[in-house]
């Protein structure tokens, strides 16, 4: 039987362990103020014509006139060029589903997370470019699915804390580029992204345990306070100190399963063009009161250099 004195006190611990986490995920109250949150922040001239800085080769650029990540929208048809999917093959080497997202960097490389990677063989994965809707196979005349020669994965990847969420993927034959299909740049330095907005894009799940999308959908987020960030991951820390990684927030948005290792990208107002800052790589449920976690590209470009031994747009 238990006694009462120990179910009151039983009550009392509950009671404060759900305060105590309401506390820990509720997001800082000058997010929730601000409107630009639920804002989608585009404009038909972003990534169309060139900035006053040109780029050194032709990326990051976006097609809008040929026109659900949580609570984003459809993208037109090949508006980001750079944006690849991941599927699953199966012992025949055909696609059997999309798993992942990765951002083209060179005619033979992309750019995903570890977590996509980690325990796949090259033979397990393909590249797909080109694509919009995944469930319509003549939508578009640009897709096209690239095999994968060798996975080139951080070597300091941790499954446990998320960190070195990075992965290279090289694909056996050169992916054409045209007005359709085409790389992101990359940073040439390290650019201060606090309370700037990111755009994520990806086939993920439109909710969290829900239905993937079909066609390819992008999101707004903003880049919030590493501090602030740290704060709502007690098992799985993001450093403050040395960070490898920066995070996202969006009212009621934000990359859900299946946009991992997906670009967050962010418009240079130099170029005019879209430099790839991130990649996706973990959250806590999906647009809840917790933000994203993504893997900083710019604090790997000398890895990215090393493993790709080619020259990238910048």
């Amino acid at each position: 039987m238990v006694k009462p004195w120990s179910l009151r006190a039983g009550l009392v611990l509950a009671l404060w362990f759900v305060l105590e986490v309401r506390c820990q995920l509720a997001p800082n109250p000058s997010y929730w103020a601000q409107a630009e949150w639920a804002e989608e922040q585009d404009s038909s001239e972003d990534g169309q014509f060139r900035g006053p800085r040109t780029t050194s080769c032709r990326c990051g650029w976006t097609n809008k006139a040929t026109g659900r990540i949580v609570g984003g929208r459809e993208t037109f048809m090949n508006e980001y060029p750079h944006m690849a999917a991941l599927a699953r093959t199966d012992k025949e080497g055909a696609k059997i589903g999309v798993f992942c997202g990765a951002a083209i960097v060179t005619a033979f490389h992309a750019l995903t997370a570890a977590h996509c990677t980690i325990g796949r063989k090259p033979a397990d994965i393909i590249v797909i470019v080109g694509e919009h809707n995944l469930s319509d196979d003549d939508e578009t005349a640009y897709t096209r699915v690239h095999a994968v020669k060798d996975i080139i994965q951080h070597s300091g990847y941790d499954a446990m804390t998320y960190v070195h969420d990075i992965s290279i993927l090289v694909v056996n034959r050169r992916i054409e580029f045209n007005e359709y299909v085409g790389p992101a740049c990359l940073p040439t330095k390290s650019v201060d992204l606090l309370d700037k907005f990111v755009k994520v894009t990806g086939w993920g799940n439109t909710k969290y345990r829900g239905q993937t999308s079909s066609v390819l959908l992008k999101v707004n987020l903003r880049v919030i306070p590493l501090p602030d960030c740290s704060k709502k991951y007690w098992n799985t820390p993001v450093s403050t100190t040395d960070p490898t990684q920066f995070c996202t927030y969006g009212l009621g948005k934000d990359a859900c399963q299946g946009d991992s290792g997906g670009p967050l990208v962010w418009l240079d107002p130099e170029t005019n063009r879209f430099t790839l800052v991130g990649l996706v790589s973990y959250g806590w449920a999906c647009a809840k009161t917790t933000p994203g976690v993504n893997t900083d590209v710019h604090a790997y470009l000398d890895w990215i250099q090393e493993g790709i031994r080619s020259k990238y747009c910048i």
